[in-house]
């Protein structure tokens, strides 16, 4: 299953700016201390002034509180009305943000309002969870709410569509909403996932309607008919809403299915999501935020795990996909691979074509995702997942299936039965990291006749090669069938990527692979991975890629017969911390220990994945490998 985690420059998944030690303030512009909680200020700074739209006159941090003559402690952020008087009465916002995992600070922030007589809302927010707070003129004085109002607001309204804006971020808003619904409704994780992924769907449909006003949303009426336990049009608007997510996308719900939330937890998701636009939201924005909300919550436990961005970009540019070139992986989890394919390509097609129309490029773009891509997973639930990754990339979902892609042919092509049908030698490119067999072998003998390698081989110290013979494994791993499977999937000339554990590649016990692999393909690049790789997957087996290009027989004879040159690479710098079970993203420094930038201000990562790719492209010039 081939995932994929892209590194941040922070855990919470936020582009902020970060030097040794300093970090960039959103509200200044100035460089001060970098601390675990000035990450999580500078999160909520960037929400108040992108999305709440308060301007940064009006915001103050670090704001010192009175009660009588007594100062109670500098308040984290405050708001003021306007810009006029940054004093105490006239605060209309108190925000209290703790690190990460800090679950105090509720009380810290009543103390802060209390004497605030102007105050009218408090937000407290830890990076992924939040509350927000209504101040009362009497008992019980605080109340609390889903949002605070806008800039200019003084409620909370139904937005029109003109009006939502991209987020800044939503990393963080996807995990409050996850753990939102994980304290509230006692569902699994799993549940929980799928619950968070229906209403990215709702809000998707709501923005792609022709109704300019927004039908995702609650208001705070409506917010009041929920808390009391009395119907509200809310409820109906969004079940309407999810019945035509099961219409449009058919392939993804199955028509019975429901929203298994509580009112009131539906409520709080949906105004947590309400006022940004998705459609707007940059697809990297997006698909980041996606990623490492699936990498959090729906890691593999047989045998999958993460294949890391840099990995990945390696896989996809060393294979060049074209714009004409279908592009296959059949343990697709939720979708990397194809992602960066299909993004390399529309790179291409804007590179390549700056004489075209934006709107004409779009239309290419959408072709191409719509016609050659193609993903298979064996778990429903991460097919369903992939589908989700591609729509926020606006595109491809429809080539995507569940089902056991070394399943028999006959199956596979019955599943993906349509225009986006998967059949034998149908892929130009595929690219795959599959289950590896550390929890189990393949054992149905149905499925091991289909592959050579689900045979025993014996050793001719004759000839000095391996014969395959006619009894059958008792069991095989699979990813040594995906090897085979793979090739069987590509067209005669098609070139793939695999990872695989070091002991295929290695180990004198399976040298039949290695013959069967030169039997097939010619080898045209082995890249080695260094310890650690899958550390943040919680597992951390040695690994390589290795990259084949499909051929006749009679061509693999002419190639083997030139002793045919094949490119050899080592990467020992992946650009995140081997010794890490959390992914920390690793910068070139220069001989100060301060970070190298790039022509556009961005921090360089420390890895070697650039050198190797260009090294490969220079070995395809050298020895005409024509891709």
């Amino acid at each position: 299953m081939a995932e994929y985690v892209k590194p941040k420059e922070t855990l919470l998944g936020v582009d902020l700016e970060i030097q040794e030690g300093k970090i960039k303030d959103f509200l200044t512009g100035t460089w001060i201390r970098h601390t675990p909680e000035e990450e999580v200020r500078q999160i909520m700074l960037r929400r108040l002034i992108l999305e709440y739209g308060y301007p940064k006159d009006c915001i103050q941090t670090e704001f010192n509180i009175q009660k009588g003559s007594k100062r109670i402690g500098p308040a984290d952020i405050v708001v003021f009305r306007d810009s006029k008087k940054k004093i105490q009465e006239n605060i209309w916002i108190i925000v209290e943000t703790k690190r990460k995992d800090r679950t105090d600070g509720i009380d810290q922030l009543k103390s802060y309002l209390s004497p605030c007589k102007g105050a009218k809302f408090g937000v407290w927010f830890n990076g992924s969870d939040i509350a927000y707070l209504e101040v009362l003129d009497r008992p019980p004085y605080f109340k609390e709410v889903f949002k605070i109002p806008k800039y200019g607001e003084t409620t909370i309204h139904l937005p029109l569509k003109k009006d939502l804006k991209p987020a800044p971020e939503l990393k963080s808003v996807f995990e409050t909403c996850h753990n939102y619904i994980y304290a509230n409704e006692g569902l699994l994780k799993e549940k929980v996932f799928n619950e968070v992924l229906k209403l990215i769907f709702i809000k998707m449909v709501d923005e792609k309607s022709a109704n300019p006003q927004c039908e995702f949303g609650i208001t705070r009426e409506e917010e009041e008919q929920i808390r009391e336990g009395k119907d509200s049009p809310f409820i109906k608007r969004i079940l309407n809403l999810f019945e035509r997510v099961k219409t449009e996308y058919k392939d993804v719900f199955d028509p019975h299915e429901q929203i298994n939330l509580k009112p009131i937890t539906l409520a709080f998701v949906v105004s947590q999501l309400q006022d940004y636009s998705l459609i707007k939201t940059p697809a990297d924005i997006k698909g980041t935020a996606f990623q490492t909300f699936v990498y959090a919550h729906q890691r593999g436990e047989r045998g999958e795990f993460f294949t890391p961005y840099p990995i990945v970009e390696l896989a996809v540019k060393m294979l060049d996909p074209k714009d004409y070139e279908l592009v296959l992986d059949p343990a697709c989890g939720s979708g990397g691979f194809l992602i960066q394919a299909m993004k390399h390509v529309w790179d291409t097609i804007d590179k390549n074509r700056p004489d075209l129309e934006e709107k004409t490029r779009l239309d290419m773009k959408v072709r191409y995702a719509h016609t050659y891509i193609r993903g298979i997973d064996i778990n429903p639930d991460l097919a369903k997942v992939a589908k989700m990754h591609m729509v926020l990339y606006d595109d491809g979902h429809t080539g995507i299936f569940a089902e056991n892609a070394l399943e028999e042919f006959s199956r596979i092509e019955e599943t993906t039965r349509g225009p986006s049908q998967i059949t034998k030698e149908c892929a130009d490119i595929v690219m795959t990291n599959p289950p590896f067999g550390s929890k189990g072998k393949i054992t149905d003998k149905r499925i091991l006749r289909q592959f050579e390698l689900g045979y025993k081989w014996k050793y001719d110290k004759k000839s000095g090669k391996w014969i395959k013979t006619d009894q059958l494994q008792n069991g095989q791993t699979p990813e040594i069938l995906f090897i085979e499977r793979c090739l069987q999937f590509l067209k005669d000339g098609g070139r793939m990527a695999i990872v695989l554990p070091d002991g295929i590649l290695n180990n004198a016990s399976l040298g039949y692979v290695r013959e069967f692999i030169q039997q097939k393909a010619r080898i045209l690049a082995v890249v080695s991975m260094p310890v650690g790789t899958f550390m943040h997957a919680g597992v951390n087996p040695k690994t390589s890629i290795l990259f084949l290009q499909k051929l006749n027989p009679k061509e693999l004879k002419k190639l083997k017969s030139q002793n045919y040159p094949i490119f050899m690479a080592v990467i020992e710098k992946v650009g995140y911390d081997l010794n890490s079970k959390t992914p920390k993203i690793l910068y070139k420094k220069d001989n100060r220990g301060n970070i190298i930038r790039d022509d556009n201000g961005e921090p360089i990562i420390d890895t070697d994945v650039p050198e190797v790719i260009e090294a490969f492209e220079e070995f395809k010039r050298k020895h005409t490998l024509g891709f």
